[in-house]
């Protein structure tokens, strides 16, 4: 309590002291916090990237996908191996990416867009959170809690991923929602479910959300009707003959729980133990859990909004795939406005619970209080995932003669030839009807381009320099080595089939 005290005392003598410095801030302090974190959302991406430190999947394969999409077409993504994109995940919203590319077509666009997009996102979470709770700098603290969270951190190291406009929507959907603007809500659910096909079952529960806690039933209703209506129509009906497989492909991550949705439901509803243990075994669960809920306070366990969290959640939690339940990559990026939301509920809540125990406590100095604790426990988090490279000066620079190399072999590639390449060299050629990810097979494709000492995604770094070995010995191909890792190997003109390929300069 003593602390409590200090810290108010602290705040309130600030405001007294510098007046005109805390009007000045309440107005523009937000659009401070925002610039900064464009430009070091920016300074990650294109510094990764210019490294080639950024990959094919998935940068490589969205780059190709949207630059199809800019040129009107919609063709094979040959980075992914499907004949259609929109049969591997349903994300018509890269459609609001495509004027981007029109100024300029460049995977380093995507970069930059999704930059400006997530820091975007804390406006709705300020603005809302400043209404709630009546206070500028609480707001705005909660505004930096949201761009620096682990999962928002972990996805600008990812490259780019179409989950980078989850946030920022459903940000822009709760706040219309607490202004009762019901009309412009509802016009956000659509570029929710544009997002990925599993968003319609966060939509479904935002849904639940507005009838349960809202007391707004036809909106509520209005919300899960669509969302039922959207991933049945989707995953049965769209992607099926879009997909290489003509089925859902990512219900085999789920496969051990039933042979569709529907027994998958049904199974954990005559298992509850099952689904008890998917929650928490192996332990890798139970640490990402510590790291979703700890950095708040475990406080969004008792906010309301809390009930969207579910079902990102558990498509992760119940999932067979390792990387969905690991402490890294894109997937829990969503959850800073859930839980940053949950907490607007749960302040209350525990003030009262404070109250009814006899402990009498301001609230206005416990949502201070709370709100730094909050924003400071993000450091220790989020400093122990990719951010932390940061401060390793290796991050910063690469070899400048292997660099310049990686970069006058790209500029000898002709626009339109075919090209199989290592995944950090993909998203560098990845604007061409024929990109190959080298996973050991070239494709047929007329330049496979290669460096030992680049990241070997998906082989390991003694089955590349198997690999390499292995294109040495191919008859199809000539190599020409060009030192510091770098080796390009062009296919023979017998063996070009397109006869597409040029002279290689030397």
């Amino acid at each position: 309590m003593k602390a409590l005290e200090r810290l108010w005392i602290g705040y309130a003598g600030f405001r007294e002291r510098h007046p005109r410095l805390v009007s000045w801030l309440s107005r523009y302090a937000i659009y401070l916090v925002v610039l900064f974190f464009i430009m070091l959302y920016c300074a990650i991406s294109l510094l990764k990237h210019m490294n080639f430190q950024s990959h094919g999947w998935d940068l490589g394969i969205f780059d190709q996908h949207i630059w199809q999409l800019s040129r009107f077409e919609f063709g094979f993504n040959t980075v992914r191996m499907v004949p259609s994109l929109w049969g591997d995940h349903f994300h018509p919203i890269f459609f609001l990416v495509v004027p981007a590319y029109w100024v300029w077509s460049d995977a380093r666009m995507l970069l930059i867009y999704q930059a400006v997009l997530v820091a975007l996102g804390a406006f709705p979470v300020y603005y809302a959170c400043r209404q709630a709770l009546r206070s500028g700098f609480c707001a705005l603290c909660l505004s930096l809690v949201y761009l620096f969270f682990w999962g928002t951190m972990e996805l600008i190291f990812f490259d780019f991923h179409e989950l980078a406009f989850a946030g920022p929507i459903l940000a822009l959907s709760f706040l219309l929602m607490q202004r009762e603007k019901w009309a412009g809500y509802l016009l956000t659910v659509p570029f929710l479910l544009m997002i990925k096909e599993t968003m319609s079952l966060l939509v479904f529960f935002l849904g639940l959300y507005v009838i349960l806690f809202r007391r707004k039933w036809f909106e509520g209703l209005t919300t899960c009707l669509i969302a039922a209506a959207w991933f049945y129509f989707i995953t049965k009906r769209v992607m099926p003959p879009l997909s290489a497989g003509g089925d859902y492909f990512y219900f085999k991550y789920y496969s051990h729980l039933g042979e569709n949705w529907l027994d998958a439901g049904k199974y954990l509803l005559t298992h509850p133990w099952e689904l008890v243990k998917q929650t928490f075994w192996p332990l890798h669960k139970t640490k990402l859990l510590l790291f979703l809920l700890a950095p708040f306070l475990f406080l969004p366990l008792i906010g309301a909004f809390s009930i969207v969290a579910i079902p990102p959640l558990y498509e992760h939690l119940l999932s067979n795939y390792f990387p969905h339940w690991e402490i890294l990559r894109h997937y829990h990026a969503v959850f800073a406005p859930i839980f940053i939301f949950a907490l607007l509920d749960a302040f209350p809540r525990l003030h009262r619970w404070l109250a009814r125990r006899g402990k009498e406590v301001d609230y206005r100095k416990m949502v201070l209080a709370l709100c730094v604790i909050v924003l400071a426990l993000q450091v220790p988090f989020t400093l122990s995932r990719s951010t932390k490279t940061l401060f390793d000066p290796n991050f910063y620079r690469l070899d400048p003669r292997m660099e310049k190399t990686g970069y006058d072999i790209l500029s000898m590639i002709p626009p339109d030839a075919s090209v199989c390449a290592q995944d950090p060299v993909v998203p560098h050629l990845s604007h061409r009807e024929h990109i190959y990810q080298f996973d050991g097979n070239t494709y047929g494709a007329e330049y496979v381009i290669l460096n030992k000492f680049l990241d070997c995604y998906p082989l390991t770094d003694r089955t590349l320099v198997w690999e390499i070995a292995k294109m040495y010995r191919d008859q199809r191909y000539e190599a020409h080595r060009f030192g510091y890792g770098w080796v390009v190997f062009t296919i023979k003109p017998q063996y070009d089939m397109d006869g597409k390929l040029q002279p290689f300069p030397l």
